[in-house]
């Protein structure tokens, strides 16, 4: 501080002080440094993090599991999305990486078009390319049932992929019977846990009925798109349940997370292994996405689940 009643002298070179030329030099590296990382990020964000699909591998353990299904393979893919984001030959990669893993059974759990129908035609032809030694299996989506689900399905069959709406069968694996039960959506994407609940009611109750339908015994593996049905799920055993939908929010801050996840439980049902009140829950991220189309910090993903009857 000078000392009262003196003017500072002037600072002397280098002795601390910034020149308007300096300054602006100084502002001008922070404004292209900016842009840069502004431009480099949206840069990730749009065309490398979509495209870059990871393997998540996961152990889940099944008391009592039969010793035939003790380490078998489910591989699990979801929300591909196809559409004016997603093209036919990003589903086909995928298909080659699922193929890659070797699977002993896949499931697809919904969400295969975006905005219409008619993606599904070259979106099933790819997902026909699906090998996995005891098939492949799906149940439809949101998405689906929005845009057409006779035609969604019907290509999807067509495609040898065997798809369960309100069902269940049975999969025979070295000599004990695996069974699938499918859920199909019924549209609704709103946060309302009250509204949920009334329009999921009848699918609740056809679920109902064909748990009822299966051998006391049997091992049973749900699969439903939406993970928010997970919170009323009828009467009856499952073992293992697995979900798409919520894309993982598709943008994960740091610190913070997901900032939006299309569910009435919030980050709850965001992706991943959650410990169900009933059994577990595996919530997959998804292959494709839907406007914006960004992903951040969530990348796509295949699912591969090892089933082990360990405690």
């Amino acid at each position: 501080m000078p000392v009262e009643g003196k003017r500072p002298g002037p600072v002397p070179p280098g002795g601390g002080g910034i020149t308007r030329r300096a300054f602006l030099r100084a502002g001008c590296a922070l404004v292209a440094g900016g842009a840069a990382s502004c431009l480099g990020g949206s840069l990730y964000s749009t065309l490398l993090e979509p495209s870059w699909i990871e393997v998540t591998r996961v152990e889940v353990r099944l008391p009592g599991l039969p010793g035939a299904l003790d380490w078998l393979t489910v591989v699990q893919l979801s929300d591909f999305h196809r559409g004016p984001h997603v093209s036919a030959e990003e589903v086909r990669h995928s298909v080659e990486m699922a193929n890659a893993l070797e699977a002993d059974l896949i499931v697809l759990t919904g969400d295969y078009v975006y905005q219409k129908a008619g993606y599904s035609a070259d979106c099933a032809q790819e997902l026909g390319g699906l090998r996995a030694g005891c098939g492949v299996f799906a149940v439809l989506g949101n998405h689906d049932v929005w845009t057409g689900p006779d035609e969604v399905a019907g290509n999807l069959s067509g495609a040898g992929i065997r798809v369960l709406r309100n069902e269940g069968v049975p999969v025979e694996i070295g000599g004990v019977d695996l069974w699938l039960a499918g859920v199909e959506d019924t549209g609704y994407a709103g946060t309302s846990f009250g509204d949920f609940r009334a329009i999921w009611q009848a699918t609740a109750a056809e679920l109902g009925r064909t748990l009822a339908g299966i051998p006391a015994g049997a091992s049973r593996i749900l699969l439903v798109h939406n993970p928010d049905f997970c919170e009323m799920l009828p009467e009856g055993r499952v073992d293992l349940i697995v979900c798409g939908h919520t894309h993982g929010g598709q943008v994960r801050l740091p610190f913070i997370g997901p900032p939006i996840v299309p569910s009435c439980f919030g980050r709850k049902y965001a992706g991943g292994l959650v410990d169900g009140q009933r059994a577990p829950i595996y919530v997959n991220r998804g292959i494709g996405l839907i406007a914006p189309p960004v992903r951040f910090n969530c990348r796509p993903e295949i699912t591969v689940l090892r089933l082990s009857a360990g405690t």
